[in-house]
């Protein structure tokens, strides 16, 4: 037997009844309360669906899943009623008839009743549940707890039958009592414990036990909120309707012509197709149809946009109805579209159409009573005056409020007392509501802002003038441009002029023909004037003036199209900057260069100055860039702080600013000067005058060299660099052979069998490859030409070129001329066949004697740091690694580019078409300046 607590389950102990029926209505009890089938529970332990499980199972599953601790006299009796008959399944349980039984929900014995009407359990055994109702106490304390809770809910916005329908599973309004505590919405905070157990206790089911109804939960807490909101809704203080005066209500009975103007108001504000409400009913488009049909269309059509009562819609079914009891629809459908509109405006243009002024549709203030006029002038006065002293913009913040239905000018009326709070604009509850009541719309309820605004603040308008107004001024704009101003043509200049467009159609590289080719479609070379204006617009002149297009119009005029212009002609004119056309027929004519149209910009002086002003010019720049060299200072940027635009000007006043700034001059003689000079009619040209203060070094064009470069890369065989002087050659092959000390004749011995000093031209430089002279191609065709044996025309004399190139160790025979002293040949360092120019040698000195300065100053060793860089030992560094390394000595800021680019030229060695720097030979010439022993720095 089971334990009497297992598994921490609450479990319920049961004393022995006199009755097996007891046992069972009390299991039947606590299943059905927890809604579920006891079937399925059982058929774990029952894997061949016999219906039979043992008795420490049936036991485990009571105890584990229920909570049910049976006592052994309660065992002993179930075990009698259920446990098997069989001899084979002793000690088993039938829990197929258990199940059976507990589950029943009628007796099938009883033939003579209908099931529907049956009770099975505590309920046939007339045994009341416990439903004890709560104290006064208990139901003051659930109201105060709901009151808090309706508060929480409403602020977090909670729906309570959201949270418990994951558990509901069909909707009955019902959840268990361990559902209830595990969903219940609030925080611990808010709800504890003991109170959670009272609320279950308020709200379990009186029919079905164990179970709460989450739905009156629900309800009362739904109560709660509703009453809260009425507490909080200032409205109630609007005085009742039979104490407010019939004076200034509009009549009971609208006339059909108030019915009328309501519904095109209501179709015109809001866009309306009226037709396509009634045709749907009208089959045969007889324009005609029934009166249920006109009633149910003109209800949908603007029932509730016109507040259409059903006493008005009949008054316009009587006005349209046939004899047969018929409506004409399309007649309703044409007065009402057409109210603010002509038909067929599109074949009508000068018809004018009457419109309604700007807010003449807008709903005008509700009439009040003579003392509540009097007091809702008085908050108005206040108000007002709180927003002139304040200078408040109200209307943005009301705006904000109204963007979901297309700016209807209307809030609710919490929105408006929320505006009121925001603004800081104090109100009291019985003064907001009589706003409210005075600025509400008759339908909806909405408050009408713009109204309220027009009345407090006077810099806002409402309503604007009508559109009559707008048009009547347009006319009266346009009569007085009609009469022409009179044309000065003596201010311009038209060969200024047509220079100025051709440096355009120069620098912007423009297909002048493109523009105006499209308006001519035939080809004849003449347009209008008003075509001619358009191209020279789309093209970039759009900012000539009246007088500068008539110079033009009347120069390039058809002479027989009046009224049109030869544009060819003005195409001819312009692109002559490009070339000259028919050049293939006059193949001796000269086309100026490009550089001759150019021009400065409009606006510069033109005169040149006088000899004194020039003078006077140039001490005044030679003393400002002397100070700059100086003092070091960057002049530039100063000027580009005034330059928003980035066009290089500033205007006269920042130009003389920024002298001052620099430092450069305060003189106004000075400054005037510099300004005629540099000034035109943009500004300042601070680039121009900068550049000729201090004049840069032109960058390099790299794009054309880069061009080059990928050429050559591109090109199936690479150019021979090799040299044709066979002076230079013999001389680079005797300082090879000297530094590696090899010997020419064994190379070529191999090809001479006979040893007859001669070997053919084909396999002359398979042998020079092979010596490893690093020759190219031109330099051993100049080898073979040179050395062509007499008499064979096909052979090379090898033995003359080994016999002199060995001359450079000793000279041939010595044995028979022993009073010869050999002179010993020395190579030359490499650097010294880079040859500078003057210039370049001064400059070199320069940067060579302030290197060695720092050097022998500080003593630094540079020549391991060049070594470490020299991974093949070949006495040579990338350019790259040879600007590191005196970035890594301190030695960088102490070279400029332009003393760079002269080392790099005197040191400068070609490494299989490769441009290194020979560090060896700078390392030498660095401590030779510095006066340092050989290898002693």
């Amino acid at each position: 037997m089971v334990s009497a607590v297992a598994n921490g389950y609450e479990n319920m102990s049961f004393t022995s009844p006199v009755a097996l029926k007891d046992i069972e209505d009390k299991i039947r009890k606590i299943v059905n309360a927890r809604n579920v089938r006891l079937t399925e529970y059982f058929k774990d332990f029952d894997r061949l669906r016999t219906g039979f499980i043992t008795k420490s199972q049936f036991d485990r599953c009571l105890d584990q899943l229920f909570g049910i601790v049976l006592s052994p006299e309660d065992d002993a009796k179930l075990m009698q009623k259920y446990g098997s008959p069989d001899p084979k399944r002793k000690g088993m349980v039938s829990y197929r008839n258990f199940c059976e039984v507990i589950g029943a929900v009628f007796d099938p014995d009883l033939l003579n009743q209908d099931p529907s009407t049956q009770q099975i359990g505590p309920a046939a055994s007339g045994s009341a549940v416990d439903r004890r109702p709560l104290s006064p106490a208990s139901l003051a304390k659930c109201e105060d707890l709901l009151l808090r809770l309706a508060r929480f809910y409403k602020y977090h916005g909670i729906n309570i039958k959201t949270c418990y329908a994951d558990f509901d599973k069909h909707h009955i309004g019902v959840v268990t009592e361990s559902q209830f505590f595990r969903s219940f919405p609030g925080s611990p905070d808010i709800v504890t414990h003991e109170e959670e157990v009272l609320l279950a206790k308020k709200y379990r089911d009186s029919t079905r036990p164990g179970l709460c109804n989450y739905y009156s939960f629900h309800e009362d807490v739904e109560r709660m909120q509703s009453a809260l909101a009425e507490e909080e809704d200032f409205t109630k203080y609007i005085p009742q309707p039979e104490f407010i005066d019939d004076f200034g209500k509009r009549p009971g009975t609208p006339t059909l012509q108030d019915i009328f103007e309501k519904i095109r108001e209501a179709i015109h504000k809001n866009g309306i197709r009226t037709t396509e409400f009634f045709k749907d009913h009208d089959k045969l488009r007889s324009g005609e149809i029934t009166e249920n049909q006109f009633i149910c269309g003109l209800t949908l059509c603007c029932g509730t946009q016109a507040h259409l009562s059903r006493d008005e819609i009949q008054k316009v079914v009587d006005v349209y109805r046939q004899p047969d009891g018929r409506v004409r629809y399309k007649e309703f459908c044409h007065i009402m579209e057409n109210a603010f509109t002509v038909p067929d405006l599109e074949k009508k243009p000068t018809a004018e159409v009457y419109r309604p002024p700007m807010g003449a549709l807008s709903k005008a203030p509700n009439i009040l009573s003579a003392g509540e006029e009097n007091r809702v002038n008085e908050i108005l006065k206040d108000i007002a005056e709180t927003v002139r002293k304040r200078r408040l913009m109200v209307y943005p913040y009301f705006k904000d409020f109204d963007r979901s239905k297309g700016y209807t000018r209307g809030v609710t009326k919490p929105q408006f007392s929320r505006m009121l709070h925001f603004l800081s604009i104090t109100v009291q509850p019985q003064d907001l509501a009589l706003l409210c009541k005075k600025f509400e719309y008759p339908v909806g309820g909405d408050i009408n802002y713009s109204a309220f605004i027009q009345s407090i603040d006077s810099d806002y308008t409402g309503t604007a003038t009508n559109i009559s107004d707008f048009a009547q001024k347009d006319k009266l704009a346009a009569s007085e441009s009609e009469a022409p101003r009179p044309l000065d043509l003596t201010t311009v200049d038209r060969q200024e002029m047509i220079d100025r467009i051709k440096h355009y159609v120069l620098v912007n590289r423009l297909r002048v023909e493109e523009y105006f080719q499209d308006f001519d479609p035939l080809r004849h070379g003449s347009i209008s004037r008003s075509q001619f204006q358009r191209c020279l617009s789309i093209m970039g002149q759009f900012n000539l003036t009246e007088e500068q297009f008539e110079v033009l119009a009347q120069y390039y005029k058809d002479p027989k199209i009046p009224g049109n212009v030869m544009w060819t002609r003005f195409l001819t004119d312009t692109e002559s900057v490009f070339t000259r056309r028919g050049l293939e027929k006059a193949p001796t004519y000269k086309v100026p260069a490009m550089e001759t149209f150019q021009m400065s910009r409009p606006g510069a002086s033109c005169e040149h100055p006088t000899q004194q002003d020039e003078e006077f010019l140039e001490r005044i720049k030679q003393r400002m860039r002397r100070k700059l060299i100086e003092q070091r200072i960057l002049s530039k940027p100063c000027f580009q702080d005034f330059d928003k635009h980035n066009n290089g000007h500033v205007t006269k006043i920042q130009a003389s600013q920024c002298l001052h700034t620099l430092g450069l001059t305060d003189e106004p003689e000075e400054i005037k000067i510099l300004q005629s000079i540099y000034s035109d009619d943009i500004g300042f040209n601070y680039i121009q005058f900068l550049d000729d203060l201090q004049p840069s070094a032109k960058p390099e064009m790299k794009y054309l060299q880069r061009l080059e470069e990928l050429k050559l890369t591109n090109q199936k065989h690479l150019p021979d660099l090799g040299d044709d002087s066979m002076e230079k050659i013999m001389y680079k092959i005797k300082c090879r052979v000297m530094k590696e000390r090899m010997r020419l004749s064994e190379f070529f011995k191999d090809y001479d069998k006979l040893r007859t000093g001669r070997i053919l031209k084909t396999v002359f430089p398979r042998a020079m490859d092979l010596s490893s002279l690093k020759l190219t191609k031109v330099e051993v065709e100049q080898l073979m030409y040179r050395y062509t044996a007499v008499g064979f025309p096909d052979y090379v004399q090898y033995t003359a070129l080994v016999d002199e190139i060995e001359s450079i160790f000793t000279l041939k025979d010595l044995e028979k001329a022993p009073e010869i002293v050999p002179l010993q040949f020395r190579p030359q360092l490499e650097n010294e066949y880079c040859k500078l120019s003057n210039e370049e040698q001064q400059v070199l000195e320069l940067v060579m004697h302030r290197l060695a300065d720092r050097v022998r100053i500080r003593r630094i060793q540079i020549f391991p740091l060049f070594e470490d860089y020299d991974r093949v030992h070949n006495g040579t560094v990338s350019r790259f690694q040879f600007h590191r390394v005196l970035s890594e000595l301190d030695l960088g800021s102490l070279v400029s580019a332009q003393e760079f680019m002269v080392m790099k030229k005197k040191f400068d060695v070609v490494l299989g078409y490769k441009h290194d720097f020979n560090y060896i030979g700078f390392c030498d010439m660095v401590n030779d300046f510095a006066n340092f022993e050989y290898g002693k720095p």
